[in-house]
């Protein structure tokens, strides 16, 4: 199973760290907009993820699927909120100031990389935002 703990929610963005087995990652996602699609990131809960082909982004990509109301929830490269659209993008190291995260396309591989042998996997999703 895949753990994704947001601890940073901002006007707009969603910081959080994603868990794989002993890998570790981070995440930038939009901010939370009561699950509007393309603005908001997606409630907290168990979601099946699939393998996906993207048009964009590319054959055997992660979908995050059974999300209410929500349909092509990826997960992709990106490096802030503003190159996401409701998708979660990962990152190997996470900005100092938490604009985003950084080496992306590196952490999309090793993600990638350990999990191709899979073609179904389940994600939790939790907030603890940190005071």
């Amino acid at each position: 199973m895949i753990e994704l703990t947001r601890f940073g929610q901002f006007k707009d963005r969603t910081i959080g760290r994603l868990k794989y087995e002993d890998a570790e990652f981070w995440t930038i996602e939009r901010p939370w907009m009561d699950n509007k699609a393309n603005i908001s990131c997606i409630p907290d809960g168990y979601y099946k993820l699939r393998r996906h082909n993207s048009p964009r982004f590319g054959a055997n990509m992660w979908e995050i699927a059974n999300v209410p109301n929500r349909t092509y929830i990826l997960i992709h490269v990106a490096n802030t909120s503003r190159d996401v659209i409701g998708c979660i993008g990962l990152g190997s190291g996470l900005a100092s100031d938490l604009e985003g995260v950084t080496r992306s396309r590196d952490a999309i591989t090793k993600f990638y990389d350990l999990t191709e042998n899979l073609v179904e996997e389940e994600i939790v999703i939790t907030t603890r935002v940190l005071t």
